[in-house]
Formats: C-alpha cells, sequence, structure tokens
C-alpha cells in the first residue's frame, strides 16, 4: 500500500536520498527545501505523486501551511520525516549569539514546528511515523560544536518523550542518530570555522584538521541509511532510537561506558543527598 510522507530538507544530502527513495518506491511525498529550485528535477521524473513546498522551519506558521498543503493535495499523511539540519564548527566563545539561536531553531525547533502541526492529524488517523533526524551528536558530545550538539540532544529527548506520549495513540516516534555520511555536510559545516583563538587551537585544531581529511571519505553510506528509514515507515515496532554507521556505534559506545564509570566513581555523592528516611 502507497504512502505519503513530508521529507524536510530534501535539497540534497541524506533528505535528497530518502525523497529518491521513496518515489522509485511508488509512494507520495511533499518535498520540502528552503529553495525549491533544487528539487525540479524530483517533480520533472515523478510529476503528481510528488509536490515541491518551500519552507523555513523556523516558522511554526509556515510548518502549519505545509502540512495543510500536505493534507490538501493527498488527503493525509503517514510519515513525516524531520531531516533540515545544518551545524557550524568553531568555540562556544567565538560564536556570535544570532549564530547559536538560529542553529538551535533549525535543528530542533525545526522539528518541534513540523510536529506540533503534524500531531492533530497523525491522531486523529490513531497511526502515523514521525522520524525525526537526530545525530551520534545528540548522544555523544564534541567540543567545536556546541550549538549543534545541544539541538541533537534535544532532538533525541524529545522524540524518546514525545514516543511514550503518543504511542498509545497508534503514533510511532523514533530519533536516527547516524554517524558521518558521505554528503556535503561536513564540509559545509568546516567551511563556517573561524580562526581559532590561540587558546583553543591546541583544542580544537586538530579536530578541524581531522575533519579536512574525511571529507569524500566518511564511513556512512546515504542511500543505505535512506533504505533503512523506508524500511522503518513499513513497521510499527521502533525503538526509541537508532544508531546508523559503525562510526557512531563505536563513539557512541566508548561514551556511554565513559559515562557509566564516572556514574559508579560519583555514586556515593550522588545518593548522600536523599532524606534518611528513604
Amino acid at each position: 500500500m502507497n504512502k505519503t510522507w513530508m521529507i524536510t530538507g530534501c535539497a540534497s544530502g541524506l533528505g535528497r536520498a530518502l525523497a529518491e527513495l521513496v518515489l522509485a518506491k511508488g509512494d507520495r511525498l511533499v518535498a520540502t527545501s528552503r529553495d525549491i529550485s533544487r528539487l525540479q528535477q524530483l517533480k520533472e521524473q515523478y510529476g503528481d505523486r510528488v509536490e515541491l513546498y518551500e519552507l523555513d522551519v523556523t516558522s511554526p506558521e509556515a510548518c502549519q501551511g505545509a502540512i495543510d498543503h500536505v493534507i490538501s493535495t493527498f488527503g493525509g499523511l503517514d510519515i513525516l520525516v524531520n531531516n533540515s539540519g545544518y551545524a557550524r564548527v568553531g568555540p562556544f566563545e567565538q560564536t556570535a549569539a544570532d549564530d547559536f539561536r538560529t542553529e538551535i531553531d533549525v535543528n530542533f525547533f525545526g522539528v518541534v514546528n513540523t510536529t506540533r502541526a503534524a500531531l492533530p492529524l497523525l491522531r486523529k488517523q490513531r497511526s502515523g511515523h514521525v522520524i525525526n533526524i537526530s545525530s551520534s551528536a545528540g548522544r555523544i558530545a564534541a567540543a567545536g560544536t556546541v550549538a549543534y550538539c545541544a539541538a541533537k540532544f534535544a532532538v533525541s529527548g524529545f522524540s524518546e518523550a514525545l514516543a511514550k506520549e503518543v504511542g498509545p495513540l497508534g503514533i510511532k516516534v523514533i530519533s536516527i542518530e547516524p554517524g558521518s555520511l558521505r554528503t556535503n555536510w561536513t564540509s559545509a559545516a568546516l567551511a563556517t570555522t573561524p580562526a581559532l583563538e590561540s587558546d583553543y587551537e591546541p583544542i580544537l585544531g586538530p579536530n578541524v584538521q581531522f575533519g579536512k581529511t574525511i571529507v569524500g571519505r566518511e564511513p556512512g553510506d546515504p542511500q543505505k541509511c535512506a533504505a533503512v528509514i523506508f524500511d522503518l515507515s513499513r513497521t510499527d515496532e521502533l525503538p526509541h532510537h537508532l544508531i546508523l554507521g559503525s562510526d557512531a556505534m563505536k563513539r557512541i559506545d566508548a561514551g556511554e561506558r565513559a559515562r557509566s564509570i564516572d556514574a559508579e566513581k560519583w555514586r556515593p555523592v550522588s545518593e548522600s543527598v536523599d532524606f534518611r528516611d528513604t
């Protein structure tokens, strides 16, 4: 049975790979981007099965308009994929307040805005999937991407809490947490890096140089990730979180082991604050 999707951020990367797969499989799609001229090839190839919609996910009103467009065009919505996002690389101290806020707005509140707009329909249907593209950086933070990590931690927590809230209503919510994908994401993020203050050079400089060495050699295949996401749209048994990529698995495994060691080390302090009668 063919389904109806809305995917944000379809111009490139994982969003584009997923949009192409969804349409190749025969489903219907509202593909969004801030620049829909980059999506014209999809319209030319797939005709009436795809609608292009110019969307700024930071605007709640625009997100409501996009969901209304899905309903008026295709009569309903089965899968919402919140994929829009980007990162800037550099020290928190050297990040302008407006740039920091915009990164949070796009990466986190964009997810909130589209999901809020879609939930009344999904609740009425008693069905639907909300697939939020978070990141391994939403589980393990890294220096140099403070705003991005903050936003992706928020996406992962939002997804898990919402899954528990709307799961009983038939709505599935999942946080996808990929590692590095072979897209333009890394090069675009590195392009924002400022000249580092001398104190930050030994902390962030090696990370920036490593990032430059893996551009075009990232281990994650966006087409394979898209195939996994498509398969998830056909199942009702979803984990709250799904890590994608061997690099993400290694990073998250190491980070969670370190957290567990810290938790045990500090257990006496953690437990010392209880009332004695508990």
